[in-house]
């Protein structure tokens, strides 16, 4: 399906990102020609008479991800070049490599949340067909970063084309394209011809029976299978927690853990630890203190937010484990009926539910979380007297808590 892209002003942030991207793609493209071409006159960069000013653009990526990528292109053009981009589901085997003296076709296909593959093809009868095959990278995909910098590769091999610096046969192409995981389908004539008198009738066209599977899944699922299934994850943050009558908890925390990866969402399973300083609290007529150590098993799900940030939900079984200290608050030992018991260590059943936003990077993730302890033990710190039980001090059953963390994983 086609569809027309509005045209826009280019805003300033795109003038100061397309000045450092021109400069990587000129010397990309130096570069190769270098590396492909010998020191034959043929390398010369000199215009080729009748090169159309026209440019075809077909992506295969999200509609909604697309709407300034036309006007993106166009303004790199300064020459009056015609700039349209459609947008599509799938790729068109046949149509990967097709090309037409009337204009430049290029195809964008995303191999990955970070690479993606470029192709254009040309051709100014009676010379054959040339074609440029160009894999990207790209930091957090179709952003606005990505755009730009698929708009200035995009730019700089139309011009490659044009003044005949670069460009493969078809045979080479389609070699390029089978190494970067997608198929090609075979070779089809112009469908437009400046010259229609020097071309031969088109022949009758052959039924081909359809595959059971489209080409663009077969690619799509090779990439996939080459990626890993799982990251092992590494994770130390600093955390404050509310518990009550024991005071403000704080400390650093520490997981280890396991993350299984699929199309939008990620799934957790880890092993965490909260260590928490120790704190004095009063219970009169006592002067009391806790060490608490928490300690989860966890697992969890991080559905994609947009781009590179992630919603993280995390659900935990575990104990904290306190370590109380008590003393007299008073010297007066002859006017105090109770005495404290001796130091000692409490295990406390606990859950915990965590949620939380997280911002994925090359090699860090960072991430800001909300969490919710729940205590399956009604703590309580009381004394006997000749009335009874007294109650000195109660911490809350539900604590809530505040943590940063930054995470580590073995691959992007």
């Amino acid at each position: 399906m086609k569809l027309a892209r509005p045209v826009a002003r280019a805003s300033r942030w795109q003038s100061n990102a397309r000045s450092a991207l021109c400069g990587v793609a000129i010397a990309s493209f130096s570069f190769a020609v270098a590396a492909q071409t010998g020191p034959s006159p043929a390398a010369s960069p000199t215009a080729i008479p009748d090169f159309p000013k026209r440019l075809a653009i077909t992506v295969v990526a999200d509609e909604r991800l697309l709407s300034t990528f036309q006007q993106r292109v166009s303004s790199w053009f300064s020459d009056g070049t015609e700039v349209r981009v459609t947008v599509t589901s799938e790729v068109d085997q046949a149509q990967l490599l097709a090309s037409s003296p009337t204009e430049v076709r290029a195809w964008i296909v995303a191999l990955s949340a970070d690479h993606a593959l470029l192709t254009f093809s040309s051709v100014t009868p009676p010379a054959p067909p040339r074609h440029l095959v160009r894999e990207v990278p790209l930091r957090e995909g179709f952003d606005e970063l990505g755009l730009e910098r698929l708009a200035s590769v995009t730019h700089s091999a139309f011009v490659a084309l044009s003044e005949g610096v670069e460009g493969v046969e078809r045979e080479q192409a389609e070699r390029e394209l089978g190494a970067a995981g997608v198929a090609v389908g075979s070779p089809t004539p112009p469908i437009e011809s400046a010259t229609p008198a020097a071309l031969p009738p088109p022949a009758p066209p052959v039924p081909v029976p359809k595959p059971d599977v489209p080409p663009s899944t077969v690619s799509r699922a090779a990439i996939r299978a080459a990626e890993p299934l799982a990251w092992l994850l590494v994770a130390a943050g600093y955390g404050v927690r509310l518990r009550g009558a024991e005071g403000v908890g704080q400390g650093p925390t520490l997981a280890l853990g396991v993350q299984l990866r699929s199309a939008r969402t990620a799934f957790d399973v880890q092993l965490s630890g909260h260590y928490l300083f120790r704190t004095e609290f009063q219970a009169a007529p006592f002067n009391a203190s806790v060490q608490t150590t928490a300690l989860r098993a966890q697992v969890g799900i991080e559905p994609r937010l947009r781009s590179s940030f992630f919603w993280q939900a995390l659900l935990g079984l575990g104990a904290d484990v306190a370590r109380i200290s008590a003393s007299a608050a008073s010297s007066s030992a002859e006017n105090i009926l109770i005495r404290p018991h001796g130091n000692g260590t409490q295990w406390r059943g606990a859950g915990e539910l965590t949620l939380g936003v997280l911002r994925r990077g090359e090699l860090l993730d960072l991430a800001v979380c909300a969490q919710a302890i729940f205590s399956f033990e009604d703590v309580r710190y009381g004394a006997k007297t000749g009335d009874g039980e007294a109650l000195l001090a109660r911490p809350w059953l539900v604590q809530p808590a505040l943590s940063i963390q930054g995470r580590f994983r073995s691959a992007r």
